[in-house]
């Protein structure tokens, strides 16, 4: 029974469900394996062996009402009465994942540095990809090898539908599987037939067009790039399922993935410092390079004029 159970949970592991599901099945697959050990413990004392027969059917009881609360928090929208698990968290020193999610994740040096580079975030616009059926083909293959690496969780950052549902009626906006997204491993932005197109992918040998930069900020493209220059900060996979709140329920509802992107901007006129310098090797090469470095001063109020500062991207 004990093997029966091990290989079921082994086979669910290359099986693409969501976790909420994956979840019900370890507690449908617990209750078996807990009315296994009863049936242990009562074999053991009809066999005249009381002190493990009572002993496992002591383990066995334990079992049961951790699987009542798991049924109750995975099947049900209500709290169990006598919950204990907030005293174990406190007990062992534990963090829900709720409390996770609300730390600041920290890289070296307390920054979060993007793989593409450094770039001052007061010159950093959220640009706007324009993609063809076969450049969306691209994006759902490239989530799906995202997803096959794990370096993409549909686990709706490890809330509940009961977080979900508070979330969805406080904000009145869906909650993505992806949460926030996912970073590309690998992007770049080259200069075809004066377009930006955007290729992306889990490496160098394996990128694919995704789009073509259509807006940055608030303005086309075309109008921006007489007075600016571009350059691709930053590209994360967005979109995909997400739930919303239904009449009694949050509902889920398939949707397609994005690419939302970021790009960094500099003057044409601009010649200070080490960005002058970064200026002119950035623009002697169509692409943008993954190791170059931009650092930026203060933005003068003849660069801010333009266009209106944005640093994040909401989906």
């Amino acid at each position: 029974m004990l093997s029966f159970l091990d290989m079921v949970n082994h086979y669910l592991g290359y099986i693409n469900v969501s976790v909420k599901i994956k979840n019900r099945i370890y507690v449908i697959l617990g209750a078996l394996g807990d009315l296994y050990l009863f049936y242990i413990g009562v074999r053991y004392l009809q066999n005249g062996h009381p002190f493990w027969g009572l002993l496992i059917l002591l383990v066995a009881i334990i079992l049961l009402y951790f699987a009542y609360l798991n049924t109750v928090y995975y099947f049900t929208n209500k709290k169990a009465p006598f919950d204990i698990s907030p005293k174990i968290e406190k007990l062992l020193h534990m963090k829900p994942k709720e409390a996770e999610l609300d730390q600041p994740k920290r890289t070296m040096g307390g920054r979060n540095i993007p793989a593409n580079g450094y770039f001052d975030e007061k010159k950093i616009l959220p640009g706007k990809l324009t993609s063809t059926p076969i450049e969306q083909d691209n994006i759902q293959n490239l989530a799906t090898r995202l997803q096959q690496n794990q370096l993409l969780q549909l686990d709706y950052s490890g809330l509940g539908d009961r977080e979900i549902t508070e979330q969805t009626r406080q904000s009145g906006k869906p909650v993505y599987a992806s949460g926030p997204g996912a970073l590309i491993p690998y992007f770049e932005m080259q200069s075809e037939n004066h377009q930006l197109v955007v290729y992306a992918g889990m490496n160098q040998a394996e990128k694919q067009r995704v789009g073509v930069v259509s807006t940055v900020g608030l303005q086309n493209v075309a109008d921006v790039r007489d007075q600016f220059e571009l350059y691709l900060a930053n590209a994360t996979l967005v979109g995909g399922p997400f739930k919303v709140l239904g009449r009694t329920s949050v509902i889920e509802q398939e949707n397609d993935f994005q690419v939302a992107v970021q790009l960094a901007y500099k003057h044409q006129n601009d010649s200070t410092g080490r960005s002058s310098d970064t200026g002119r090797t950035m623009r002697e090469t169509p692409t943008t390079s993954r190791r170059a470095r931009y650092d930026q001063g203060p933005s003068s109020e003849r660069d801010a004029e333009p266009m209106t500062r944005t640093s994040r991207y909401h989906h």
